[in-house]
């Protein structure tokens, strides 16, 4: 019963959802470092790569030193679980590794939040993932960050860039007996940022222009915080030492089932989550007590029955690896190299909003 509660509402435009992790012991291993563009690289290439896995939309995201927060619109629950089982893998041996990282990287399971469909709520929480590094007196504005922050590609109209790195098919080269460098298997994911769910109406100027006023209004709370005091500042920030524990213990306060701007969304999320976990009470127990074939059919839409022997939906189609570059091999020697390929990751791919079949090609199935 306990993957029931995480379940999400029904939408057929998608729902937008906070998701937050923490590394391991507190530990900055998610520091930028003296390499920026390497890390931020590596971070954005994880993500671009799990949204070919399974997509979703990316409204907005920041990795700070010891934990990330990320605002997805996502189709249902098992899309957001997907994305996440693909992200949080790889990112925890990828991440790892450019760390000199033994063991997990992440201290838990994710945390994910529904934000209402309250235009209040979901600026709310945009709002908060920028304000991170000026609310806690690092930076001076959030477009100084050095890490992966999307405060200045929402405020420029542009994508974030990265590069995902086939370590396979680099290894079996190796093993041939070539002479390869981790760019020849590499793939460019180019990450169109998606307008919040809320605010879709808005052109993307206007967009652009509300994101400038609310990253003035962030700077201004920062100085006012600061009350004539110096920021640690970027140096600082990349000398952190990422294999040290943290001096003092983090903050470890329990997350709301939901965000929401008003009393009334919040008890309507409830009322929605207590039919839905009652309704999945009565299946599964008929299912699991009684043996009854048809309860199968009484399960909530797109949630996930109980583990037995045939039950569930089938296997979902796995896309193919990511394209890398042409390489022309002579012997053991390769004497071109062509173009590292890029994908583009574009949002809107829900089939409420015109793109039918995207989504379905997406996912390998005849639109």
């Amino acid at each position: 019963m306990g993957r029931h509660k995480r379940s999400l509402p029904d939408s057929k435009d998608g729902i937008l959802v906070e998701v937050s992790d923490r590394v391991i012991g507190a530990r900055a291993l998610l520091t930028p470092g003296r390499n920026p563009r390497a890390f931020n690289e590596l971070v954005v290439g994880l993500i671009g790569r799990a949204m070919g896995y399974q997509p979703v939309e990316l409204c907005a995201c920041v990795f700070l030193g010891n934990h990330y927060h990320a605002l997805l619109v996502v189709e249902d629950q098992q899309a957001l679980t997907r994305f996440m089982f693909h992200f949080g893998g790889n990112s925890s041996k990828k991440i790892g590794k450019f760390r000199g990282w033994k063991g997990a990287l992440w201290q838990r399971r994710y945390d994910a939040v529904v934000v209402s469909s309250e235009p209040e709520a979901q600026w709310k929480r945009l709002k908060y993932l920028l304000s991170h590094g000026v609310k806690e007196g690092l930076v001076e504005s959030p477009i100084e960050w050095p890490g992966v922050h999307t405060a200045g590609p929402l405020l420029r109209g542009e994508p974030l860039e990265g590069v995902w790195f086939n370590k396979s098919k680099e290894w079996a080269a190796r093993n041939r007996g070539l002479d390869v460098d981790a760019y020849d298997f590499a793939t460019r994911y180019r990450i169109h940022l998606a307008q919040l769910p809320a605010f879709r109406h808005l052109d993307p100027k206007a967009y652009r222009d509300k994101v400038a006023r609310l990253i003035d209004e962030i700077q201004d709370e920062g100085r006012t915080k600061l009350d004539g005091n110096p920021v640690a500042g970027v140096e600082k920030v990349q000398s952190l030492d990422p294999h040290e524990p943290p001096t003092r213990r983090p903050k470890n306060s329990p997350k709301p089932r939901f965000h929401a701007a008003s009393r009334q969304a919040r008890d309507e999320l409830l009322k929605e989550a207590a039919t839905f976990a009652a309704q999945y009470r009565i299946a599964s127990e008929a299912l699991r007590v009684h043996h009854n074939p048809k309860a199968i059919d009484w399960f909530p839409p797109r949630s996930y029955p109980p583990a037995l022997p045939f039950v569930g939906p089938p296997r979902l189609y796995r896309p193919p690896s990511a394209p890398t570059r042409r390489l022309q091999i002579e012997g053991t020697r390769i004497v071109e190299r062509g173009e590292i390929p890029v994908v583009e990751m574009r949002s809107s791919v829900w089939p409420g909003r015109g793109q039918e079949g995207e989504l379905a090609r997406a996912r390998g199935q005849p639109p």
